[in-house]
């Protein structure tokens, strides 16, 4: 008989505090499910096929495919957007709940009652932003020539 495979848990928007649910679609918490580190880690240690005969196919690829918060927060909530739509596959799906659109609201209201917070960290961010890339920039420079050796002979 076959062992049950295990699951990846996806990754969750960071304000969320539940497991949530696999790459493909169980809830993580009835299921034997690794994150994603553990993932990359067994298939760098194992290989990938031995790593699949332990995970869940869909789960692996999903995994491959999509990036977490801190790859890229624009793409999590994009993700997010496309599930909760149910805008999958091009088929249209609207049992997915509406806490994504409860959560962006609740941020709105967060971001309307502390306004001058919200400012200066989006202030902070773009000028640490504006460093890095001017550090960049001077490593980036050529040093100036050297001027050649006067020839003593």
């Amino acid at each position: 008989m076959k062992e049950p495979v295990d699951h990846i848990i996806r990754p969750s928007l960071p304000w969320r505090r539940d497991i949530g649910i696999t790459e493909c679609g169980y809830d993580a918490s009835k299921v034997k499910a690794i994150t994603r580190q553990d993932f990359f880690e067994r298939e760098k240690e194992l290989g990938k096929q031995r790593c699949a005969m332990m995970t869940c196919m869909t789960c692996s690829d999903t995994t491959k495919r999509y990036g977490a918060w801190v790859d890229d927060p624009r793409t999590a909530i994009g993700r997010e957007v496309t599930w909760e739509r149910g805008e999958y596959w091009g088929r249209g799906r609207s049992d997915r709940g509406i806490l994504l659109k409860e959560e962006l609201l609740a941020i709105e209201a967060l971001i309307v009652a502390h306004r001058d917070e919200f400012d200066s960290i989006i202030d902070a961010n773009r000028q640490r932003r504006e460093w890095l890339e001017k550090k960049a920039a001077m490593k980036q420079k050529p040093s100036p020539p050297k001027p050649p050796r006067p020839n003593l002979l």
